[in-house]
């Protein structure tokens, strides 16, 4: 056995069955014997996509993502998605390769150690042949126990040496033990009842920690006890989306009409949910309200501002039970008329008429919300147009997927990659911005070599959507911010799928049943306005120019 075929096999232990790679002189030998062992592997057009391919899968999938790169050059290209899963709490594992030992000078040689850690990421250099299997076995449980990508350097003249060594060593499974349940305290348990029976109008906030406990049930009991209205993170989104009293997302998100309806809130509660600044819009969204915390790392300082009033170190689930146990059921305001007020605020509007004719954004976004069936997997990604795919409320939160950690754009596709593989039979609809979707849209190609069902709508504007619209309102020089539409609907027929020009919205229910009927990947160029901001970009820039 070579070297590369024991690494290959320690992956092959630890229960990875698929694998987003791109090929190079550091990490080729090992693919091919993973491949072997029965992996799927996704080989991508770009480092970054197959990197975060992978972050997308372990998101939607709850396991260990893993993806390859080769040394160098390789790794460079992933220094944008290694911060984001670091941000994002995503687990995984990465094997990038390394120059190889007993040269004396490489020419794709670089000190891999101090990028990988400057991201965030745990860097592991596996230079002892005796130790790299359990060293294998360690980085998969530090990934989940730390929740965080682990990159591995390998150096590639050492794979390809024979080895004889021990490959039964314990797996992550065996050495990585799953947090303990956290049971609230009774005297802080009770301090919130308190404080909840003395509110008149409380919102029960969910995020992703709440989903991954299982606490659905016991968070909706606990604010029909409490008289709470319900909303979630914008990761969290559509957790309660079946909830009589549900605001959708909070946070700069939000729709203006459940804005409103926060503004007045005496009390949150937020459970498994990290108070991002995001999340209460840098503070405007509640600004009269007390927070509570309930979550297995309760803060109050987040962000650089104070964030919660009460902390209480609980999982999700049963901090929630041990509420609900101690509040006396009070109505809040949770009455007819705050019914029809939820409703109204979950409502999207029409969108107006536009100055150059072109589609209206929210109009766009709610015809295709007429037209996308539930059991698609909805992306939402980052960008100006990100302001109204979210306004969306038709997706359950499991079929849902949005990491918007460190601002940036271009992930989109990467992220369609690993949703695709994770759910190989549930058609996957990514809406994203034309400007985004650019910077790595050849993986479009990849996603036709690979089978997948995924529709890609863009949300064409001409423009860098964030940028042209705050180079506007300083009246300064748009250069560099507006470029025109490509025709993506030739590029998309060009890399072997289907593409569709939109300009008009009455055709959307016709093209969707055309997709749905026909699983090839596919890209819609909708055709909508430059000249419409967006609620945040307005009240961001208002706010920068305070």
């Amino acid at each position: 056995m070579k070297l590369y075929e024991a690494l290959a096999t320690a992956f092959h232990r630890e229960g990875v069955s698929d694998c987003f790679a791109l090929l190079g002189d550091a990490n080729m030998h090992w693919a091919g014997a993973l491949a072997d062992l029965g992996v799927n592997f996704v080989y991508t057009r770009h480092e970054h996509a197959a990197v975060a391919g992978a972050a997308a899968y372990a998101r939607a999938s709850g396991q260990v993502g893993c993806a390859t790169v080769t040394c160098g050059p390789g790794l460079t290209q992933i220094m944008t998605i290694l911060p984001i899963a670091v941000r994002a709490r995503i687990p995984l594992v990465i094997l990038a390769g390394e120059a190889p030992l007993h040269k004396p000078w490489y020419n794709q040689g670089i000190e891999q150690v101090p990028f990988v850690e400057a991201c965030g990421a745990t860097y592991v250099a596996l230079h002892n042949p005796d130790q790299m299997i359990p060293d294998i076995h360690r980085a998969f449980a530090t990934a989940k126990s730390e929740r965080g990508p682990v990159v591995l350097g390998v150096p590639f003249d050492l794979q390809t040496q024979d080895w004889t060594g021990r490959i039964e060593w314990p797996t992550s499974k065996e050495i990585y033990t799953p947090p303990s349940s956290i049971i609230p305290d009774t005297e802080r348990i009770n301090e919130a009842a308190d404080w909840v029976k003395k509110a008149e109008r409380p919102i029960v906030l969910a995020g992703l920690g709440a989903v991954s406990a299982m606490a659905h049930n016991a968070i909706a009991a606990l604010a029909d006890a409490a008289g709470a209205l319900l909303a979630t993170t914008l990761p969290a989104k559509g957790y309660f989306r079946d909830e009589e009293f549900c605001l959708g997302v909070a946070g700069g998100f939000a729709s203006e009409g459940a804005k409103q309806i926060f503004k007045e809130a005496d009390l949150v509660i937020a459970i498994g949910a990290r108070l991002a600044a995001h999340a209460f819009d840098g503070g405007k969204l509640t600004p009269d309200a007390k927070v509570i915390h309930l979550d297995i790392d309760p803060q109050s300082f987040v962000q650089g501002r104070n964030s919660a009033d009460l902390l209480i170190k609980s999982d999700a689930k049963l901090g929630a039970e041990a509420l609900s146990k101690a509040i006396t059921r009070q109505s809040g305001w949770r009455n007819d008329q705050m019914k029809s007020k939820a409703k109204a605020a979950l409502t999207l509007p029409n969108g107006d008429s536009t100055p150059d004719g072109a589609l209206h954004p929210m109009a766009a976004v709610k015809a295709l919300s007429a037209v996308i069936p539930p059991d698609c997997h909805v992306i939402n990604t980052s960008g100006h147009s990100a302001y109204y795919s979210a306004q969306m409320n038709n997706h359950p939160q499991d079929h849902y997927t949005v990491i918007r950690e460190f601002g940036a754009i271009g992930n989109g596709t990467s992220f369609a990659l690993g949703i695709a593989t994770a759910f190989p039979t549930r058609p996957v609809i990514l809406i994203d911005g034309d400007g985004s979707l650019m910077m790595h849209l050849q993986e479009f190609e990849t996603m036709v070599r690979q089978r997948m069902q995924v529709l890609i709508i863009v949300m064409n504007d001409g423009a860098y959507g964030s940028e042209v619209h705050k180079l506007r309102a300083d009246g300064v020089s748009e250069a560099g911010s507006v470029f025109g539409r490509p025709n993506f609907a030739a590029l998309g027929r060009g890399f072997g799928g289907e593409g569709h020009t939109v300009t008009d919205l009455g055709n959307l229910s016709g093209l969707m049943g055309e997709f749905l009927s026909q699983p090839k990947t596919t890209i819609w160029d909708v055709h909508i306005s430059d000249q419409v901001a967006s609620p945040q970009i307005l009240r961001a820039h208002k706010a920068a120019h305070a």
